[in-house]
């Protein structure tokens, strides 16, 4: 038992919230947030009086923060195993991959926390980063209101035949491949 603890598929098979491969779910927390889960994901929702925070145990999610009514602000925060994304009252996805978790911005902004930096990165509207335990990479430009797949869709440019492979996988069981000669 105390091996099997921080085992992530025994985490994620007894989550508050998941999705099977290729399914998509519309949810609304206790607070009034909107979070709009993609495939594959498992997540837990942690509500105190001192905080808001979803532990994202795998998979992405893209969420519209509620403004609170009540007395106190709470802080919302998306937990991943590389670090958090605090909300300052905004519209953003994350998504937890391997080794790494990636954020992206389209309206307000985040402060992104790597698990072991001295301090958090700010992230505006329109932009878009991946971080790792200890490191935040240089952010990017994101377009568009909300990411595709909120929408139904893939969007795929510049994107090497195998990754868009393993991308479509994401979506279907069963095994996709590609010819490595090609790969690229």
């Amino acid at each position: 038992g105390w091996a099997m603890r921080n085992d992530v598929p025994w985490r994620s098979w007894a989550a508050d919230y998941r999705t099977a491969h290729g399914e998509q779910r519309q949810l609304v927390l206790a607070d009034g947030t909107h979070l709009t889960t993609n495939t594959a994901t498992a997540l837990d929702v942690r509500f105190t009086a001192d905080e808001r925070r979803v532990l994202l145990r795998a998979g992405e999610i893209y969420v519209a923060t509620a403004h609170e009514t009540a007395g106190a602000h709470r802080p919302f925060i998306v937990e991943t195993a590389q670090g958090s994304v605090r909300a300052l009252g905004t519209r953003f996805s994350v998504r937890q991959a391997d080794a790494t978790s990636s954020v992206a911005v389209y309206e307000g902004a985040v402060s992104v926390w790597p698990t072991h930096s001295l301090g958090p990165q700010r992230l505006e509207a329109g932009e878009t980063t991946t971080f790792a335990g200890d490191r935040v990479e240089p952010p990017s430009r994101v377009e568009g209101s909300a990411p595709g797949w909120t929408r139904g869709l893939l969007i795929v440019e510049q994107m090497r035949l195998d990754a868009f492979i393993r991308e479509l996988g994401r979506y279907r069981r069963g095994y996709l491949r590609t010819d490595p000669s090609v790969a690229a």
